[in-house]
C-alpha cells in the first residue's frame, strides 16, 4: 500500500529548515505543530503569565520563520536554535514587563525568588515529542546539574545568582552547568543522529 502521509510532515527538522528558508510556509505549520507545546512552556515558564506567553509564542515563530535563512547547521540542531531564541526572547519580555511598572516588577520579582511547583517546561510539553527526548535528557543530569541548568535556562540567572540561590561556590555551579550541557548535548545528538537512522531508507 503507497504511503499516504504528507512529505513535508515526513520530513525531519533540518528539511523543515531548508524549506522554510526557500519560503514554504508549510514547512513552518508542520514545525509549529511539532514544537509548539515546548517553546509555549517555555514561555510560560519564564513569564509566569500565559496571556503574555500566547503573544511572544506568536512573535518567537515569526521571527525564526523570518530568520530561517540565516540558520548555520553547524551551531546546533533546528530545536537548540529554537530553544535558545525563546529563551532570549522571553528574558527580554519579562525584563520589559518590568521597566514597564516598577510595582509589577517588585511583585514579579518576589514570585520568582519562591520555588516553582509547577513541572519543568518539558515536562509540561510531554506531549510533543521534542519535549519528551529533552525531558529524558535532562533526566539523566544529576539532580544538582538540573537544577543549575534550569535556574540559568528559564529563570536568567548568572552564574553568580546561581550560586547564591543554590548556597554553592560560583566555580562549582560553573562546573554543574559546563558538565550537565556537554552531557544534554551528547543525549540529545544521539537521539537526533539516530532518529534520522531510522528514517533514512533501507
Amino acid at each position: 500500500m503507497a504511503d499516504q502521509r504528507s512529505p513535508v510532515s515526513a520530513k525531519d527538522d533540518l528539511s523543515l529548515m531548508a524549506a522554510m528558508a526557500s519560503g514554504d510556509a508549510t514547512a513552518l505549520s508542520v514545525f509549529y505543530d511539532r514544537h509548539s507545546p515546548l517553546v509555549y512552556a517555555t514561555c510560560v515558564r519564564v513569564l509566569n503569565d500565559r496571556a503574555t506567553a500566547d503573544e511572544l509564542l506568536v512573535d518567537i515563530f515569526h521571527e525564526f520563520w523570518t530568520r530561517a535563512g540565516q540558520y548555520d547547521v553547524t551551531r546546533g540542531n533546528p530545536v537548540t536554535y529554537l530553544l535558545t531564541l525563546t529563551r532570549s526572547r522571553a528574558i527580554d519580555r519579562r525584563r520589559s514587563m518590568g521597566k514597564r511598572s516598577n510595582l509589577k516588577l517588585a511583585s514579579e520579582d518576589a514570585a520568582s525568588d519562591k520555588p516553582d511547583p509547577r513541572p519543568t517546561a518539558a515536562e509540561s510539553a510531554v506531549t510533543s515529542e521534542t519535549a519528551s527526548i529533552v525531558r529524558k535528557a535532562l533526566e539523566t543530569l544529576d539532580p544538582v546539574q538540573r537544577q543549575a541548568i534550569e535556574c540559568a535556562y528559564y529563570d536568567g540567572l548568572s552564574h553568580t545568582e546561581i550560586a547564591d540561590r543554590l548556597n554553592k561556590p560560583l566555580g562549582t555551579i560553573k562546573t554543574y552547568i559546563r558538565q550537565g550541557l556537554i552531557r544534554l548535548r551528547g543525549c540529545l545528538r544521539n537521539d537526533s543522529e539516530g532518529g534520522r537512522a531510522m528514517a533514512r531508507p533501507s
